[in-house]
């Protein structure tokens, strides 16, 4: 059965908590543009640093790129010793990930995004210019079990649809749905899963899972 949401995308399975604008919930899956810095503020790199591709955590691999001093990057959100940030000048993906509060000259997120007072732990501005909380983790109960799939193409993982980038997944990596089978899905609905690579659930929109079209 199919249930049209906001008019433009289907709801096809229990995979899918819904297709969320990101004028409502945070920042959209798509090219590095004025709409995406918006949500960031600026700041630059005060010594060479690496940037995770997802939170540096005891048993998810270590992948990262390198950042040198001077450079710039725009802050989310922060999360303990790290801020979520975008590398501006990245033309390949993943252009997000985190990075040591203490490499950035200033590391704090904005209440307006790219302007405002500074913001703690958690909190960001979404879509619609308010500050929300950040979740670190899709909602989902339950532990890493499941249906295992595979992603074909480098895609980020959302804490919510369309919403705030909470790490990276692979081509190669495995995501485990909650499901049999993933069924067949428009390339920019939300799949549901759980990521070894990142260590928590999260949402990866379906062009980047051959087994969900």
């Amino acid at each position: 059965m199919r249930q049209e949401i906001a008019m433009r995308f289907p709801r096809k399975s229990a995979l899918i908590l819904g297709i969320a604008l990101a004028a409502q919930f945070g920042t959209p899956a798509m090219a590095t543009t004025t709409m995406e810095t918006h949500y960031t503020h600026r700041t630059s790199l005060q010594k060479d640093c690496a940037i995770h591709e997802n939170y540096p955590k005891p048993g998810a691999p270590v992948r990262a790129w390198n950042k040198s001093n001077g450079q710039n990057v725009g802050v989310r959100y922060t999360y303990n010793e790290y801020a979520m940030v975008l590398d501006y000048s990245k033309q390949d993906r993943p252009n997000w990930g985190f990075i040591a509060k203490s490499c950035l000259r200033d590391p704090s997120a904005y209440s307006q995004g790219d302007h405002g007072t500074p913001l703690p732990d958690l909190q960001a501005i979404g879509g619609d210019g308010r500050v929300k909380t950040v979740p670190v983790s899709a909602t989902h109960a339950g532990g890493p079990t499941g249906t295992p799939i595979h992603l074909g193409s480098v895609g980020s993982y959302r804490s919510e649809p369309a919403s705030f980038v909470i790490g990276n997944l692979r081509a190669g990596d495995v995501l485990y749905i909650t499901t049999a089978t993933c069924g067949h899905h428009g390339p920019e609905e939300w799949i549901l899963g759980y990521a070894p690579a990142a260590d928590r659930w999260g949402y990866v929109e379906a062009m980047h899972l051959p087994a969900c079209r």
